[in-house]
């Protein structure tokens, strides 16, 4: 059986050097659950609550709105007039996540000093805002350039129909992104990205995410079943899991928790591959759900092809005991050092993917000892005080 429990923070062995910061002031296209930025917004702006810091949302009045989404937050408003809006509000700092192009972010660069964005993917560092090339399917860690047209980067399926997008529209953001105080990342592979892009290294300043304690739960562990968590798009390399599954024996088995446009695809490969009666797709989970699944499981797989910029779903794992097998690409390596948690794999083999994943499943005392070494990564390097600390020195570097 897997305990689940709430554990209390570990000291921190260096405190980062932070000034006062009573007043943050938010701003991101969505004021509701849409997807991962708008989740570490609201909990990041949880923590900063917690510590008495008064947090104002300014959002798309076009976007999605849900009133639960507003909890951290002492007011909330449409952002219409930048230009007004930030003086009055007198922030220590203004804290970017998503906005809607370069001319929004070149409002709030003029209308304060202390604007800081936080790059949670690399949207604005790609065409196909997933980096990896259309022809061949490999990760790509190039910055942006002509190279962007020849791996059809450009050609965009949007509602059914084509759409061609071009250079301009990025480098016009990134210019603006630039001009601004500060960057935050999740990693140093994302930082290094950014200065490749022509940002100041001593302005970029690396926040890793977090993952809060669990909740007391009491699940079996099925030792011959592995999960995956994540959305269903080719970049996350779900494919290549199930190719891996066709190698494995018989008797392992696969979770796959999640939604996304490759879904049906996912599906018929599933069956062509046999794999019908061995593969499970249960859809989106939240919560504790979610928490169960990855907590029974022999191990988490993140096969993803796409150089994820942290890998949040891996560190969510390690919290629960659970090991993890994933591709070395991105930010992932940072948290997940070989032997310490998990396995890294090249991105896009199945045969490695299989042999690493087999090695768990074979040998469940051995995966049971590196999933509580992963916990102890979560405990030692990356609870929710963690990144808060990091956070307010980014934000005091921003002040002074």
């Amino acid at each position: 059986m897997n305990t689940l429990t709430s554990r209390s923070f570990p000291p921190s062995s260096r405190p980062l050097p932070t000034a006062d910061i009573r007043r943050v002031a938010w701003v991101n296209e969505h004021a509701a659950f849409v997807g991962g930025a708008e989740q570490y917004v609201f909990e990041a702006a949880s923590l900063l609550a917690a510590e008495g810091v008064e947090n104002t949302l300014l959002y798309d009045p076009l976007s999605r709105f849900d009133p639960a989404f507003l909890k951290p937050f002492a007011r909330a408003y449409p952002l219409i007039k930048p230009a007004d809006q930030l003086p009055a509000l007198r922030a220590d700092v203004v804290y970017i996540h998503r906005v809607a192009g370069a001319e929004r972010l070149r409002q709030i660069g003029e209308a304060t000093r202390r604007a800081v964005r936080f790059f949670h993917d690399h949207r604005s560092l790609c065409l196909r805002e997933h980096k990896y090339t259309t022809l061949g399917q490999h990760t790509c860690v190039r910055p942006i350039g002509a190279h962007c047209y020849t791996c059809l980067g450009f050609v965009a399926k949007t509602g059914g129909s084509l759409t061609f997008r071009t250079l301009g529209p990025l480098r016009d953001e990134l210019d603006e992104s630039r001009k601004l105080a500060g960057s935050v990342v999740a990693s140093h592979y994302l930082k290094k990205h950014l200065v490749a892009h022509g940002f100041d290294p001593a302005r970029i300043h690396v926040a890793p995410l977090f993952s809060a304690p669990p909740p007391a739960v009491l699940v079996p562990r099925d030792e011959k079943r592995i999960v995956f968590v994540g959305q269903l798009v080719r970049g996350k390399g779900v494919d290549v899991l199930l190719e891996a599954m066709k190698i494995l024996p018989e008797y392992t088995r696969l979770t796959v928790v999640g939604t996304g446009s490759q879904e049906l695809e996912l599906h018929a490969l599933a069956d062509k591959l046999g794999l019908s009666t061995r593969v499970l797709f249960v859809g989106e989970k939240r919560g504790l759900d979610r928490d169960r699944l990855v907590a029974s499981a022999a191990a988490l797989a993140l096969p993803s092809r796409s150089p994820e910029t942290f890998g949040l779903a891996g560190l969510e794992a390690f919290r629960l005991a659970t090991p993890v097998i994933a591709s070395n690409v991105g930010g992932i390596p940072e948290w997940l050092i070989e032997g310490e948690g998990g396995h890294l794999v090249p991105s896009g083999s199945p045969e490695k993917l299989a042999e690493a994943l087999r090695l768990l499943v074979d040998a469940p005392s051995y995966a049971r000892a590196l999933g509580e070494r992963g916990r102890d990564v979560w405990r030692s390097r990356f609870q929710p005080h963690h990144h808060l600390g990091r956070l307010k020195a980014a934000f005091t570097k921003v002040i002074s």
